[in-house]
């Protein structure tokens, strides 16, 4: 559910009221901010990145337009590139937030792989070398048990209304874009935010694969880690969040006070739902399950100890905030300081890598 530079009037994905992208370039660190549809599939949200960066005519691929009906190049969706000499001799370090670390891997899986039958520049040709590294912080890499929560709960599966706690129903009617105009689902001109909203829940789309809630919940994570290797050249590195503490029967979880009060009800939710895979998948950020921000499922993982090296998720830290606060949203200007600290820091990291 996010949303790009030019929506929610000033009020930053990354950062919330402090422009992050804008803060760091102001140090010397060369950084782009990307926008993806906030409840497409991975695939969907891959492609739109590798054309934002790169440039040229997004092509969601010949097999899924045939199959879904679906307008396979926008025209609207057609970039100038934000770093169009991007290559292997001048790879990215992708950071990324909740899905965005689903999104990232689904684009580094895109770029390794040549598609037969398949006419774009990105699906029909192997790129290999244009990843440096790639960060996650909060990511669900093995999903979120959120989303059969919310599948019990409500008929529509993306009603994640806890994204927008705080944020006018006006600002959502005329600043927040869905992104779906390849599925003919765009907002119409002054159609109320609610109005769409339903008719959103209503339509086909809902009945497939190819909205957020497959990729997000822990069986489509899980499908999608079985075709995922870790690359040997690539270094990652994921953050993973917290904001619950055990109840007095050291069972359950429920949040503290790091969650904002927005969050509360789904924190606890996902802090006792009983069809957990087990009791580690308890403890959460308000939005997904910290046990699985640490790396995908099939892959090796190690806590970081200064020694960046390649081939390996590396976790960086466990970080005391919940899943907003951690890019800078719903917090006092204090934790704003820290958590501009946070990036300041891992930029400079990143910076360090041959």
């Amino acid at each position: 559910m996010g949303w790009g530079r030019e929506e929610m009037i000033g009020y930053y994905y990354w950062g919330g009221k402090m422009d992050l992208e804008s803060e760091l370039r102001a140090l010397g660190y060369n950084v782009y901010t990307v926008s993806v549809g906030p409840i497409s599939p991975n695939w969907d949200r891959a492609i739109e990145v590798f054309y934002q960066i790169k440039g040229g005519q997004v092509d969601y691929g010949n097999e899924k337009a045939q199959k879904y009906n679906i307008k396979q190049t926008p025209a609207e969706k057609n970039y100038p590139g934000l770093y169009p000499q991007w290559d292997s001799d001048h790879p990215i370090h992708i950071i990324s937030h909740s899905m965005g670390g689903q999104t990232a891997r689904m684009l580094e899986l895109l770029l390794k792989t040549s598609i037969t039958a398949e006419n774009s520049p990105l699906l029909t040709n192997e790129y290999t070398g244009w990843i440096n590294s790639i960060t996650t912080i909060s990511a669900p890499h093995n999903g979120s048990t959120l989303v059969p929560i919310m599948l019990d709960i409500f008929p529509f599966a993306l009603n994640l209304a806890p994204w927008f706690g705080g944020i006018e129903n006006s600002t959502l009617n005329n600043l927040f874009n869905f992104d779906l105009d390849h599925w003919g689902l765009e907002k119409l001109e002054n159609e109320p935010f609610n109005d769409y909203f339903q008719r959103l829940s209503s339509s086909p789309i809902n009945d497939t694969k190819n909205l957020c809630s497959w990729d997000l919940s822990p069986d489509g994570a899980d499908e999608f880690n079985k075709i995922y290797e870790a690359d040997s050249s690539v270094y990652y590195f994921s953050f993973e969040t917290y904001a619950t503490k055990q109840t007095h029967q050291k069972k359950f979880h429920k949040p503290d006070s790091e969650m904002s009060l927005h969050l509360w009800a789904t924190g606890i939710l996902i802090g006792k739902y009983e069809n957990s895979i087990d009791s580690t998948w308890y403890e959460n950020d308000g939005i997904c399950n910290t046990i699985s921000m640490s790396h995908p499922n099939g892959t090796s993982m190690k806590i970081f100890d200064g020694n960046p090296i390649t081939g390996i998720w590396q976790m960086t830290g466990k970080l005391h905030m919940d899943h907003q606060g951690v890019i800078g949203h719903a917090v006092n200007k204090k934790k704003l300081q820290t958590v501009f600290a946070l990036y300041k820091k891992h930029c400079n990291l990143l910076y360090s890598l041959p």
